[in-house]
């Protein structure tokens, strides 16, 4: 299917890729500073187990809302020759998040009590509104407009924290704040996340392709879902292997240790942002090298890998050393209990950090197939070590898990990047 119109040329000089992580890097970091005080609130206004509760509710909806999202934004953004036009991604994302909230609420109130349950399915619907802003801000990403992302960041972050926290703070009720996210994110989405996107579509080209009704060419659409439908269970499973330690602790060793899990593991954001916001800034550039220059992708991929592996070692020391006092200042002293599992969980997101370049690699080179197996591998990995190691190590075992999970996706990743680019280049030669 072909695009709607050639590109026109833009009279905005594009973003220098230190410039856009900049860009990405603050927002990330404001966001993250947002979750962290949005879980301080909830750490330190309510008892563990709603910290669990909160955990939990996460653990059954993110698989299902990733899975749902289809990655229509790495499509969007690799997509250079604009094969597909954007009415058609718009009607995809609509119809896949209707039924993310769905499933997740029949998940939900299938296996869990009421109350559980009712917090899972406002969760979904919150998630669901998360993955349509998604990918209008992919359109600022596509064309390396990163501060205007920044910006709808930003903005969500404050918002949501305000919303979120103010409801809780009064009330106590969890259902109640979880619905101050929704109110947030659907503000974000209507005034500023579409009108902007529009605008940098007209910048790039005609106003018709700006226009944001959905196309039902059915024909386009199952061809663009079919060729998401890789991405969609990667991201899918990639979630379930980062939440399943969670569930099998809940079934296991009982709610209070998937409270504090979840509030350590919510610290390593301090780190996975930096990874993500490299993650925003290099792909568009990365897809352009993969199709124009194979020497300059592959050399911007080492120097993303050596500088996400510098930067993993240099955190693992901060939390080796400071890590208590850290728990103790965020949270309570119950949790600094706990230092050693969180230096652990900090080897895991040094190795999950690689992983993520090595992942950025193959959607640059849109080999998306190739991604089900080794993610479905890494998540039975994930699952028999929480199973042999949760019982016997407690909650350290969930970071073992995450360990030699993605130790072995990343050796698989890479391999295939690796195969990637030595078959573009013999079929250049």
């Amino acid at each position: 299917m072909q695009g709607d119109s050639a590109p026109r040329r833009d009279s905005m000089k594009t973003p220098s890729l230190k410039i856009n992580f900049a860009w990405a890097f603050i927002g990330n970091a404001v966001y993250a500073l947002c979750g962290y005080l949005l879980l301080t609130i909830l750490t330190k206004t309510s008892s563990v187990e709603t910290v669990g509760l909160w955990g939990i509710a996460q653990a059954v909806t993110l698989p299902v809302a990733t899975f749902f999202s289809l990655r229509l934004c790495t499509v969007n953004i690799t997509d250079v020759r604009r094969e597909y036009h954007t009415g058609h991604y718009v009607a995809v994302r609509l119809a896949a998040s209707v039924l993310s909230a769905m499933v997740i609420a029949v998940i939900g109130f299938l296996f869990y009590p009421p109350h559980t349950a009712a917090v899972i399915a406002l969760m979904g619907v919150s998630q669901s509104i998360a993955e349509i802003r998604s990918y209008f801000l992919s359109n600022m990403q596509k064309y390396e407009r990163l501060n205007l992302a920044t910006l709808s960041q930003i903005i969500e972050g404050l918002l949501t924290l305000l919303l979120f926290g103010v409801l809780f703070w009064m009330s106590r009720n969890l259902l109640l704040a979880i619905v101050g996210t929704i109110v947030s994110r659907l503000l974000v989405l209507c005034f500023y996340d579409i009108p902007v996107s529009a605008k940098v579509l007209i910048t790039h080209h005609k106003q018709g392709d700006a226009l944001y009704r959905p196309v039902w060419h059915w024909d386009a659409l199952w061809k663009l879902s079919a060729q998401a439908a890789p991405l969609a269970v990667v991201a899918g499973i990639g979630t379930v292997f980062q939440n399943i330690p969670r569930i099998v602790m809940d079934r296991q060793i009982g709610r209070e240790a998937v409270g504090y899990f979840t509030a350590m593991s919510m610290l390593l954001v301090a780190y996975t942002m930096v990874n993500a916001a490299l993650g925003n800034a290099a792909l568009p550039r990365l897809s352009r090298y993969f199709a124009e220059n194979t020497k300059a992708f592959v050399w911007l991929l080492v120097r993303l890998i050596g500088l996400n592996f510098a930067l993993g070692v240099v955190f693992v020391a901060v939390v080796f050393f400071f890590g208590k006092p850290l728990l103790t200042l965020l949270f309570t002293a119950d949790y600094a209990q706990h230092k050693n599992v969180l230096v652990m969980l900090a080897v895991s997101s040094c190795l999950l950090s690689v992983f993520s370049v090595s992942n950025w690699g193959l959607n640059a080179t849109r080999r998306f197939a190739v991604q089900v197996p080794i993610y479905i591998g890494t998540a039975v990995i994930s699952g028999g070590c929480s199973i042999l190691l949760i019982p016997r190590c407690g909650i350290m075992g969930g970071a073992y898990a995450f360990i030699i999970s993605y130790l072995f996706g990343l050796s698989l990743c890479l391999a295939c990047v690796a195969m990637a680019i030595r078959k573009k280049v013999c079929y250049a030669g």
